[in-house]
């Protein structure tokens, strides 16, 4: 059975404006995603003088606040759109001479500009209309009805014209998710989205309706004050407006509870006109609806313990498909609650605030876009270090720590003292041959700002500052240009395909750096030009080392063997494949 409630709302710019017992809350959608809300504790002049909320006078008091709170929450929506623009000259000026009250200046000059051209239009036009009929003999109530019906009329065509707008759409959008969210709450059930996607999105006590019947309400009372001049006409509707609003609010609210034959009459036209003012709404705006309600009637979200949410995240990622979805939905809970593995599994019935829960949620959804896990974390492991790493810089992977542990030997064997390493994204090489051999001086080069960065925060974690410098270059254009000498030239460089880029992981596509995947057509072109330049800063009895794709050992190895590159030797990885050429120079 569905319970009455008062709660009231209307659709505002990329969001929904809710009243409830809690006050007047208004959830925004901004630009970054986000669900922004502001709840607003609003006395009514109602609650100080028992006269005004007499019948039919309560109604006009309602209309004229409501009109108000609809302005100010319109004028906070749309700031979310506008927050970067600069504040134009006039609105400079109103901070200026009102200061704090420029925003109650604001509202009442957008009120007093809407009532003038509403009156323009829905009461001179349709007046001035109705006048050219009585010079052929109509009576007072012919000529009512028909400036009622043109009113009527002007008033469909306004609401279909601008529906047709995009942004009014979406409004429209918002309109019908707010209906929603009030039928599912009406009916007592839980506010999903799930739940209140199923419900209707016309309704009784809707704003359309109320206006529809003001023009019918209009039509009865207008038409006992007679039909003189123009002005008289014009006269009695605007000082007749109060009663007209006072009557179809007490009407609403009877609609609201009834559930009678002559109710579901009356609200008929009204419903049926909402099919214009309102659009089936997304999730997301269903999602800023309920936020909005949820506030403004103070429901709390009840804390969810650590195993619902592992339960809530790795059904989400399941759905997409992501093999290590119970792993990912662990690393991510341990991110945001600052705590390891074991401590989800043992306190799996501890309660998580509701803000951990919307960051962990927030996590889950980058994840299931595909992000990979590592840039979500900001860190991976390699050869024992944990690395500091972001979405701009390749993520290391554990076939690269084989070139690593083989420079290693080469330094301890032939006593290597300063090392590039080249194309060095996060400085996962570099930063390991100088953690593991304290004899080490590196430099590591790379072209990306992120790059620089990234090496820069490893060096500092692992206290390598003395040892250790990013040198920011086009490969090895600005070595060349200082004339720096190296005992070992490390790299990691791009070797895919241009063609084979689209066939790659989704997660490796969509969000690792093609700057460092992209090795030209046949993925070779940085294996040439770094031969070719590091004939120039490589010592004698130095050595250059790559790491290669698994079917491109052959091909680097002739590459270095042109440069004049001796004892070329190739490595496999542990599933047996290429993965690293080695040479020496002269």
């Amino acid at each position: 059975m569905k319970k009455n409630y008062t709660v009231g709302g209307q659709a505002v710019i990329e969001g929904v404006m809710m009243r409830g017992k809690e006050g007047v809350a208004t959830a925004v959608r901004t630009p970054k995603g986000d669900i922004e809300v502001d709840i607003k504790k609003v006395s009514s002049i109602r609650d100080k003088n028992k006269i005004l909320n007499l019948p039919f006078i309560r109604g006009f008091i309602s209309l004229i606040e409501s009109l108000i709170t609809g302005i100010e929450t319109l004028n906070y929506s749309s700031s979310f759109l506008d927050e970067e623009e600069e504040e134009s000259r006039f609105e400079k000026l109103l901070d200026k001479w009102f200061k704090e009250n420029s925003g109650k200046v604001v509202t009442g000059i957008l009120l007093t500009v809407s009532f003038i051209i509403s009156m323009f239009i829905f009461v001179f036009i349709p007046t001035a209309f109705a006048s050219l009929f009585k010079k052929i003999g109509l009576g007072n109530m012919w000529l009512n009805i028909i400036e009622g019906v043109f009113r009527v009329g002007i008033f469909i065509t306004y609401i279909y014209l601008i529906s047709k707008m995009e942004d009014i759409n979406r409004l429209f959008q918002y309109h019908g998710a707010e209906h929603k969210t009030i039928f599912c709450y009406e009916l007592e059930q839980e506010l999903t989205v799930e739940n209140v996607r199923k419900q209707g999105r016309l309704h009784p006590r809707c704003g359309t309706n109320f206006l529809f019947l003001v023009m019918i309400v209009s039509i009865v009372l207008f038409s006992i004050t007679g039909w003189n001049s123009l002005g008289e006409r014009l006269l009695y509707r605007i000082l007749l407006l109060p009663v007209v609003s006072g009557i179809t609010f007490e009407i609403i609210k009877w609609l609201g509870r009834s559930e009678s034959i002559l109710s579901q009459a009356l609200a008929y036209p009204g419903i049926k006109l909402q099919l214009l003012t309102t659009r089936e709404p997304d999730d997301s705006q269903l999602e800023v609806a309920i936020a909005s309600l949820k506030a403004a009637e103070g429901i709390k979200e009840p804390e969810k313990t650590i195993g619902e949410l592992l339960s809530v995240g790795n059904q989400v990622l399941k759905t997409v498909n992501i093999p290590s979805y119970i792993l990912d939905a662990q690393l991510l809970l341990s991110k945001v609650l600052g705590v390891d593995k074991l401590y989800l599994l043992t306190r799996r019935e501890e309660t998580v605030d509701i803000i951990k829960e919307k960051e962990f949620m927030e996590l889950i959804e980058f994840r299931k876009n595909k992000m990979p896990i590592k840039y979500i974390l900001g860190k991976v492991e390699f050869m024992g270090l944990e690395l500091e790493i972001k979405e701009g810089v390749l993520i290391p992977r554990p076939d690269t720590e084989i070139l690593v542990e083989s420079i290693l030997d080469h330094i301890d064997n032939k006593g290597y003292k300063k090392i590039c390493d080249l194309c060095t994204g996060s400085g996962a090489i570099g930063i390991s041959l100088a953690y593991y051999n304290s004899s080490t001086n590196v430099d590591c080069m790379d072209i990306s700002d992120v790059s620089e960065e990234m090496v820069w925060k490893n060096i500092h974690k692992f206290g390598l500052w003395q040892r250790v410098k990013f040198i920011k270059s086009d490969l090895l254009d600005e070595a060349i240009k200082e004339n720096y000498k190296y005992d070992v030239l490390v790299s990691n460089p791009p070797y895919i395909k241009t063609r084979d880029i689209e066939e790659l992981m989704e997660d490796v596509k969509l969000f690792e750096p093609h700057l460092a995947l992209d090795g030209g057509e046949d993925g070779l072109d940085f294996y040439r030009t770094i031969a070719l330049q590091s004939k120039s800063i490589l010592n004698n009895d130095g050595i250059i080392a790559f790491e290669i794709g698994h079917d491109q050992g052959e091909e680097v190895s002739g590459i270095l063997k042109e440069n004049g590159y001796k004892e070329i030797k190739i490595l496999k990885d542990l599933a047996g494949l290429h993965r690293v050429v080695i040479a020496k120079n002269n």
